[in-house]
C-alpha cells in the first residue's frame, strides 16, 4: 500500500461501553464521529464486574439498541488482527473488565489509549485520589480529557505521571446539560409530578469505608418532612451501587428492596431509574445530594442544591469543597427542611454566586465537548 493510501485511510475508533449511566459521557463524541467522514467508530460492550453492582447484559443491550447505536459484544469479538487507532474507556478500573480488555493488555493492541473520567469527583480522602488519578488507565493513557483547567491541576496534584496527558476540552456528558430547559423529559415522569416541585434525591451508597452516604441516617427524616409537605414530591434516584450495596452488607434483603421500592412508591416517592439522568436533571426544580458526581453536575442547571454531609465520612476533594461552597449544607434533618421550606417560599439566596460560578467549572459549557475531544483524538492519531 503506497502511503498516501495510508494517510487518508480512516481512523479506527473504539468505545467500550460498560454501562448505560455512563454512555452520556460518550454520546457526543459518537456523535462526532459518526458526523465525521475521516473516522469509522465503533462500539464493544463489556461486562461491569463488580460486587456491587448486578450488571445485566441484556438491560445493556436493550439500552444500546433503543439509542440506534451498533455494538459488538465482547465476547464474540476478536481483537486479534483488527485495526484499532484509538480505543477510548469509560471507566478507570480495570478489575470492572474481562482480561483482553484491562489496559496493560489492551494497550499492546492499538495505537492509541484515551479516557473520558466516568464522574465528575469531588470525594476526598487520600485512597480516593489513587482511585480517581492513580488507576493504569488515568496515569498511562496517552490522552485524558476533563472539565475544567481545575480538574488538570488536580491531575499535576495526585496522578503518579501528571498531568502532561490531560487535555482540557469539557467534558462530553456536560454537552447534554447546555439546553437541560428544553429537554423534553419523559411525559410519565412529568405526569407522576403533577403541579408539585420536584426536588431530586441522589443517595451514595458508602456505607462503609469512605461513609459518603447519608441514606442510612436522613432518610427516615426526609420521607417525613415531604409526607408533611404536599406540595414537594421526592424524586429518588440513587447512586447505581445501592441496592446491591444494602444487600452485600446484610442491611437488606433483594426481596426487601423490591419491598421497599413497592413502600417507597407508596407513599408517594419517586423512584427513577432511567439511565438518561437528563429525565430527572430538567424534571426536579432542585437537588439534595451525597458526595457523588451530580454534586458538581447539577450545577450547570443553575437550580438550588443541598449538599447533604455525613459528618464521619471522607468528605470532599478541592474541588468538591469548591463547588459546595455555592450552595447549602445539612447534616440533620432540621437543616433538611429549611431548605425544603425555602424551595416552597421561591427562596434561592445562593442563586446569583452560583450561577456565576458554572463557568469556572465548566471548560466552554457550549455542546462542543465531544467534537473537541475527537479533534484531539485525530490530532493524535494523524
Amino acid at each position: 500500500m503506497h502511503n498516501d493510501s495510508i494517510n487518508t485511510a480512516k481512523k479506527h475508533l473504539v468505545i467500550l461501553y460498560q454501562l448505560p449511566e455512563s454512555w452520556a459521557n460518550v454520546r457526543s463524541v459518537w456523535e462526532a464521529a459518526r458526523a465525521d467522514d475521516s473516522v469509522d467508530v465503533s462500539v464493544i460492550l463489556l461486562p461491569f464486574i463488580h460486587r456491587d453492582y448486578q450488571w445485566q447484559r441484556d438491560q445493556a443491550e436493550a439500552h444500546l439498541r433503543a439509542l440506534g447505536v451498533p455494538f459488538v459484544p465482547w465476547d464474540s469479538h476478536a481483537l486479534e488482527g483488527e485495526q484499532i487507532d484509538a480505543v477510548l474507556y469509560t471507566s478507570p478500573y480495570d478489575e470492572t473488565r474481562p482480561p483482553a480488555y484491562k489496559f496493560a493488555e489492551l494497550r499492546q493492541r492499538v495505537g492509541l489509549t484515551a479516557y473520558i473520567p466516568y464522574g465528575l469527583e469531588v470525594g476526598g480522602g487520600e485512597q480516593n485520589y489513587v482511585y480517581q488519578y492513580g488507576q493504569p488507565v488515568t496515569a498511562h493513557a496517552d490522552a485524558v480529557f476533563v472539565r475544567s483547567q481545575s480538574v488538570r491541576e488536580m491531575f499535576a496534584r495526585h496522578c503518579p505521571t501528571g498531568a502532561g496527558h490531560v487535555h482540557v476540552t469539557g467534558h462530553p456528558r456536560m454537552d447534554g446539560l447546555v439546553d437541560i430547559a428544553q429537554f423534553r423529559a419523559d411525559p410519565a415522569l412529568l405526569e407522576a409530578i403533577g403541579e408539585r416541585k420536584a426536588v431530586l434525591w441522589n443517595a451514595h451508597f458508602s456505607f462503609d469505608g469512605d461513609l459518603w452516604s447519608t441514606f442510612d441516617q436522613l432518610a427516615a427524616g426526609i420521607l417525613d418532612a415531604f409526607a408533611a409537605r404536599p406540595d414537594l414530591v421526592l424524586l429518588l434516584r440513587p447512586h447505581p451501587l445501592l441496592w446491591k450495596k444494602l444487600i452485600n452488607l446484610n442491611i437488606l434483603k433483594e426481596q426487601e428492596i423490591a419491598d421497599l421500592k413497592v413502600q417507597l412508591r407508596a407513599s408517594g416517592v419517586i423512584i427513577d431509574e432511567r439511565s438518561d439522568h437528563r429525565h430527572a436533571f430538567a424534571a426536579s426544580s432542585a437537588m439534595m445530594s451525597d458526595a457523588g458526581s451530580f454534586l458538581m453536575e447539577y450545577l450547570a442547571t443553575g437550580k438550588p442544591v443541598l449538599y447533604l454531609k455525613n459528618p464521619h465520612g471522607l468528605g470532599l476533594n478541592e474541588e468538591g469543597a469548591a463547588v459546595v461552597r455555592q450552595y447549602q449544607s445539612a447534616a440533620d434533618v432540621e437543616q433538611v427542611a429549611v431548605f425544603l421550606d425555602q424551595l416552597r417560599r421561591d427562596e434561592d439566596p445562593l442563586l446569583l454566586s452560583r450561577t456565576a460560578a458554572i463557568r469556572h467549572f465548566f471548560h466552554r459549557l457550549d455542546g462542543a465537548a465531544g467534537r473537541r475531544v475527537l479533534d484531539v483524538l485525530k490530532g493524535l492519531m494523524a
